[in-house]
């Protein structure tokens, strides 16, 4: 590239995140880059229309609490294109051989009302008196006393709620969520509100303040067309010239004012870099400008998942599919999946009227070796465990397998610890910024907010340093 051409920023990934940074750039007027390593937009964002069914195999909706996601969709005009799920928005636990609905109101399978818990037959009785008690001794406790600085996700359900929450509520619901191993995942991390609420006491009298599952408009939000029409909405926005397909960042050095990425079809210079992609990806592209730095992004640790969507006509289904969906208790049942979501209960027009789309996941921190499995296995897999569970004895007419190979971040404890260390490493080296879900951000709304923050960052710095 000639000097005149050179863009102020590279952004090095097009995820949700980096595309993010993309479009608060091309707002605030700054020249950019934008690379990906594969041949699409939108990483974990993929969006099919096959047969009059939408079949999202990534992320299929947003955390409304959250709001830079659906602020976003204000901007680029989707307002009219956001929806809330169809109600009832149960969700359900599968154990010992049955589903046992989550209470309302309750958050993260808590009950926040003393009604609530005494009807909770997915516990046992002396586990719900178990949360009593212990909401009693944790009130009495200041926060300095009963609440380590980091601590892992079962640890805090121990002391909160009692063990048997940890395999019932903990690990299919938070360790479902981010396909982790809850002894591992990080509370402060993964839910930072249920460790701040721990901190002035019981969590229990703290939730009746927080917002709950019975929020009337639903937790969620997707877009009709699928989340494909997010990425879709910003990638029309972006100058037409500023996105490079398969073109992945082998390395990123700096000399004199500028850094220099180099790809396989060239480097690239320019006053800033904004690094969107996975932890892993940036550990190796950083190596030789900041070991120290490619040391710490390369701890982080990932997981890989599959997700399996299925259709079948409604009348061979004998389970109602009144909610969401569930998740499965893996020490408590023989099935394999780890969760199922009924999409076409879930979100409307997502399948034809007489039609029932369901998505199945696999894989997890204890089960990496599925991936490896052929999509026949998978499919049977996924067809024997959902047989099971909501009665289906005809074979899908429709099935879609899609891995997701290293592509789950795990916020294990020590996470955000190595997070301040890559903060301030990244202090030496003005110009760059690292944003996405190795790092800051865990959903949608947290990648969006994280990757304009960082081009808000880069704009500035590319301003003062012209």
């Amino acid at each position: 590239m000639t000097p005149e051409a050179q863009p102020g920023v590279v952004i090095v990934g097009g995820g949700i995140a980096g595309l993010s940074a993309a479009y608060e750039l091309t707002v605030r007027g700054i020249p950019f880059a934008l690379i990906e390593a594969s041949d699409r937009l939108g990483g974990l964002i993929r969006t099919e229309h096959v047969g009059g069914f939408t079949i999202d195999s990534g992320a299929d909706s947003m955390l409304a609490q959250k709001p830079a996601a659906l602020e976003l969709c204000q901007e680029l005009g989707l307002s009219t294109r956001l929806m809330t799920s169809t109600p009832p928005r149960t969700a359900y636990v599968y154990a010992r051989d049955r589903l046992h609905s989550l209470p309302s109101p309750s958050v993260f399978g808590i009950p926040t009302t003393e009604a609530g818990l005494a009807s909770y037959d997915l516990l046992s009785e002396s586990a719900r008196a178990e949360i009593v008690r212990l909401a009693v001794q944790n009130d009495q406790a200041t926060g300095a006393e009963s609440a380590p600085s980091d601590e892992s996700v079962a640890s805090f359900f121990r002391r909160q709620f009692g063990n048997e929450t940890v395999s019932l509520i903990a690990e299919p619901l938070l360790g479902g969520i981010h396909a982790g191993d809850v002894e591992q995942l990080s509370i402060e991390s993964v839910a930072p509100r249920l460790a701040s609420a721990a901190r002035n006491g019981s969590v229990l009298r703290a939730f009746r303040n927080l917002p709950t599952s019975s929020d009337p408009e639903g937790m969620f939000r997707a877009l009709r067309g699928g989340m494909c029409e997010l990425v879709d909405a910003i990638a029309e926005r972006l100058p037409r010239d500023a996105v490079r397909l398969e073109t992945p960042a082998a390395s990123i050095t700096h000399s004199s004012s500028s850094f220099q990425i180099g790809t396989p079809r060239g480097s690239l210079q320019s006053r800033a870099v904004i690094v969107a992609a996975p932890a892993r990806a940036a550990a190796a592209m950083l190596r030789t400008l900041d070991p120290t730095l490619a040391a710490r992004c390369g701890v982080v640790p990932y997981v890989s998942t599959v997700s399996i969507a299925l259709t079948w006509r409604r009348s061979e289904v004998t389970h109602p599919l009144e909610g969401s969906g569930f998740v499965v208790a893996r020490q408590h049942s023989a099935l394999r999946i780890t969760a199922c979501t009924w999409v076409s209960s879930k979100w409307a027009e997502r399948a034809p009227q007489d039609m029932v789309l369901l998505r199945a996941f696999l894989g997890n921190a204890h089960d990496q070796e599925v991936v490896t499995l052929s999509d026949d296995t998978l499919i049977s897999i996924a067809v024997r465990d959902l047989g099971r569970v909501l009665g289906i004895s005809a074979e899908p007419h429709l099935t879609r397998v899609q891995r997701w190979m290293n592509a789950g971040a795990q916020h294990n404890v020590g996470h955000r610890a190595n997070l301040g260390h890559i903060d301030r490493q990244l202090r030496n080296l003005p110009g760059l910024f690292l944003c996405g879900s190795g790092f800051h951000s865990i959903g949608i709304p947290d990648c969006v907010a994280d990757g304009r923050t960082s081009a808000g960052a880069a704009a500035d710095y590319v301003k003062i340093h012209k």
